[in-house]
């Protein structure tokens, strides 16, 4: 069983900066038709700053190996009975190319199912801006087969 002395466990702050070349690829491997996500000049027209980030890009900012490998390593969940189970985006804003985020990563849940069969982890990146600004948050979680 995953100690549950963990919740409220917080990563190191990380820095992830929206490249505009991986926000336009993001959204072309998602088959994305509308141009603010993927055509500067368009966004531009629109009024943002530049292209903006689709809400799941924040999947991509963090899913580093020592935000998600790290953190399943300290928690000693074998990777083989590890399955991806819920995914939430909330933004505060639209997120626009050439932006700097800041986030933190933290579980916020650990509980089990099934007499401990199933055991689940719930983290939570909590993302601001430059200003430090509320702009995000990517919610997730995991689930642990045990048997």
């Amino acid at each position: 069983m995953i100690d549950r002395s963990f919740i409220g466990f917080e990563m190191e702050p990380f820095d992830a900066t929206l490249e505009k070349g991986q926000m336009e690829l993001f959204a072309k491997a998602l088959g994305e038709k509308n141009s603010i996500y993927c055509d500067e000049a368009v966004a531009r027209a629109e009024g943002y700053a530049s292209i903006v980030a689709l809400p799941t890009y924040l999947i991509r900012l963090g899913t580093r190996d020592d935000l998600t490998y790290g953190l399943f390593d300290k928690l000693g969940i074998d990777l083989a009975k590890l399955l991806h189970g819920e995914q939430e985006f909330i933004l505060e804003r639209p997120l626009c190319a050439g932006e700097s985020l800041r986030g933190v990563k933290k579980i916020i849940d650990i509980f089990d199912k099934k007499d401990g069969v199933l055991e689940f982890v719930v983290t939570e990146i909590q993302y601001h801006d430059e200003k430090g600004q509320f702009a995000g948050t990517d919610r997730c979680s995991f689930v642990i087969r045990n048997r």
